[in-house]
């Protein structure tokens, strides 16, 4: 048993939305509503026990990441026979926020559920999902499904590796849409895009990197400038090789 390994990913901005739903008795709704349930005022505690749950999700689930939390909320609506929870989390972190908005669903109806088990005995969780989450490489990777890649310099295969896993078509010669070199390319570098990359590659590798990463421009095609280091290439690789489709 082990958590995913995701010292390699960059911190992006990511969020993440959550909804459950627990049916209740229309008598209990009704004294959820006029604050007269003996446990108090179950409204408000829901929503308060849903926001420190965020806060605890990697203590509670034992492959879920302790990572920083930079905003939640959560809003409760009343049905005539129902009680809704939506979640929102959002921060920025090498991994998402889905397990903490539903966590934040599920102890908020657990809540509900524990201040109202005297009154209710036929409630029932009906449904607890995750509605929305953004920021990862699901949002913006895109894989190099019909481009055609050529591979310079040293590292051939590891690189080619690489591609084949990001769906590329790897071409000897001829036409081509990404250069992807271990040897010195001339092109109009994006110069903001290298300094991110690399500042990146430092931090997991701050002995490795030396030359690092260029990324630019040559001739209407894509071209990938990586310093001839196993190491280096794989963390490239790792943490934005889902991103080249989009260069």
């Amino acid at each position: 048993m082990r958590t995913v390994d995701v010292s390699l990913k960059p911190i992006t901005l990511r969020l993440a939305r959550a909804y459950g739903r627990i049916s209740l008795k229309k008598e209990t709704v009704k004294k959820i509503k006029e604050g007269t349930v003996p446990k108090g005022d179950v409204l408000s505690a829901c929503k308060v026990a849903g926001l420190m749950a965020v806060k605890r999700t990697g203590e509670l689930l034992p492959f879920c990441h302790p990572i920083p939390l930079e905003h939640a909320e959560l809003d409760v609506q009343l049905g005539e026979d129902h009680l809704e929870v939506f979640s929102l989390v959002l921060g920025t972190s090498k991994t998402g926020y889905e397990m903490e908005a539903l966590t934040a669903v599920s102890v908020a109806l657990l809540t509900v559920y524990d201040m109202c088990k005297g009154l209710d005995d036929s409630m029932v969780i009906e449904e607890i999902k995750l509605l929305e989450k953004s920021g990862g490489k699901s949002q913006w990777g895109k894989p190099l499904k019909g481009k055609k890649v050529l591979i310079k310099g040293e590292f051939r295969e590891l690189i080619k590796e690489y591609v084949l896993k990001l769906e590329g078509d790897v071409v000897e010669d001829g036409n081509f849409d990404l250069l992807i070199s271990t040897q010195r390319e001339d092109m109009e570098e994006f110069s903001g895009l290298s300094a991110v990359i690399n500042s990146h590659l430092f931090s997991v590798l701050p002995t490795e990197l030396r030359e690092g990463v260029r990324v630019g421009r040559r001739d209407g095609y894509t071209v990938v400038q990586l310093q001839p280091s196993e190491k280096l290439i794989r963390a490239f690789f790792e943490g934005f090789g889902s991103l080249l489709g989009n260069w």
